[in-house]
């Protein structure tokens, strides 16, 4: 129990004592997290406004210098608006593990002699466009160094790849029936290419081949170029999740969410209530217990007297001061209970013979620093003082009064009969 009552007041007075920098922190992290959400930057690998290494802001600008205009379709609808607008643009799909739908697959394979460049470094569109067709994947090519570069070939049968004559990226390879281009290696099932052609348009094994950070290597510029620029507009097709979904589907929000932030969200849930059941939890009851031990006043008035110096609360003190030396002087001037200021300070003038209006002036200064607080607090004791002094001589009593010279007589001649 008392394990755990001193681990919450720890973790209370840590917890205020930084709460500010931990708001702060927090704060700060919304912030960013904002803007982030905000930005318009484009962090999407092969985006065409992505200026990172896995960008192809590069080859966007190339394009746009030489007046092709790149129409980008974010979804398989607006893709098929473009493709009606403009009928003699070419199309490019760039796959980053999303296929587009049935309809639109369907709709590749019937766009008659518009040209068609496919864009994927994995299986999954090759797939979807030829279920059981006779092109199958047949394997990743590192890329990387020079060594690793891929011939064109004498058998390429695609002008763009002839010119390019070499690339180096990373990408995939795939069997077919038919020549291609950029052969990897050759097996018992064939020849393993990365650019090959399909009924569905030209399909290209290598896209890393055209970012930011390959497009110099090789060939990989020139073949761009070719693929790309051939007309003056060009249409710019990213498949995503949700152009998977039919018509009459809703797409939930955390089917766009990474797959980090379920679990996080229950961790973070989880040291929530572990705080607020060490923060929230008590000990017990309170329980009023007498002190074993009793504290004198002297040692109270020193430790409020230390705690109103910590806190530099000079008016506080000196208020402190005014009202218990009223209370002591009216006690002095036997005033009964609850006289008023002014009856007090009228009495006390009296008696020690001062002007009231000076002690008026002295009891209602109020010092600004603890040096005037020590001077006022002097002047109190000294007035006070006065008034005791004053009060005891017009009040004898006992042996303090003045003795009687007949009495005094009588008993110095007693004194000395007895002797």
């Amino acid at each position: 129990m008392t394990t755990t009552a001193t681990l919450g007041s720890t973790l209370r007075s840590g917890f205020q004592r930084w709460q500010f920098w931990l708001l702060l922190l927090i704060l700060g992290i919304l912030s960013v997290a904002l803007l982030q959400a905000l930005s318009d930057e484009d962090l999407e690998r092969f985006g065409l406004e992505n200026t990172s290494l896995d960008g192809y802001a590069a080859v966007a600008e190339v394009l746009q210098d030489d007046e092709v205009e790149i129409h980008q379709a974010p979804s398989a609808e607006i893709a098929r608006e473009l493709l009606s607008e403009h009928p003699q643009a070419p199309l490019v799909v760039v796959s980053t593990g999303d296929v587009p739908d049935d309809a639109f697959t369907e709709r590749l394979r019937d766009l008659g002699d518009r040209p068609v460049l496919l864009l994927s470094e994995g299986p999954e569109l090759l797939s979807a466009l030829h279920p059981e067709g006779p092109e199958l994947y047949a394997g990743a090519h590192p890329g990387g160094g020079s060594g690793s570069a891929l011939e064109a070939g004498a058998q390429c049968p695609v002008d763009a790849a002839v010119n390019a004559s070499t690339v180096q990226a990373p990408g995939a390879l795939f069997y077919s029936d038919e020549p291609g281009c950029f052969t990897g290696f050759s097996d018992d099932a064939g020849d393993a290419q990365m650019l090959i052609e399909t009924d569905a348009g030209v399909f290209f094994g290598g896209p890393a081949a055209f970012t930011n950070q390959n497009i110099s290597d090789a060939g990989h510029a020139a073949l761009a170029l070719w693929l790309f620029g051939a007309e003056d507009d060009l249409i710019w097709y990213t498949p995503m999740g949700l152009d998977t979904l039919e018509d009459q589907q809703w797409a939930s929000p955390m089917d766009l969410l990474p797959g980090w932030v379920i679990p996080l969200a229950w961790w973070l849930l989880l040291c929530a209530l572990v705080m607020m059941l060490v923060l929230g939890r008590r000990p017990g009851p309170v329980v009023g217990e007498p002190l074993p031990v009793q504290v004198p006043a002297a040692e109270t008035a020193e430790g409020r007297g230390r705690m109103y110096q910590s806190a530099n609360a000079v008016a506080a003190s000196a208020q402190t001061l005014r009202s218990a030396h009223l209370l002591r002087l009216a006690r002095l001037l036997r005033l009964g209970a609850a006289p008023r200021e002014a009856s007090i300070i009228d009495a006390a003038a009296r008696q020690v013979r001062r002007d009231p209006a000076q002690l008026a002036e002295l009891l209602a200064r109020r010092p600004r620093s603890n040096s005037d607080l020590v001077s006022y607090a002097q002047a109190l004791a000294q007035l006070e003082e006065e008034v005791q002094r004053a009060t005891l001589n017009h009040h004898p009593s006992g042996r303090h009064a003045n003795p009687d010279p007949t009495h005094l007589n009588h008993q110095q001649g007693k004194n000395t009969s007895n002797d």
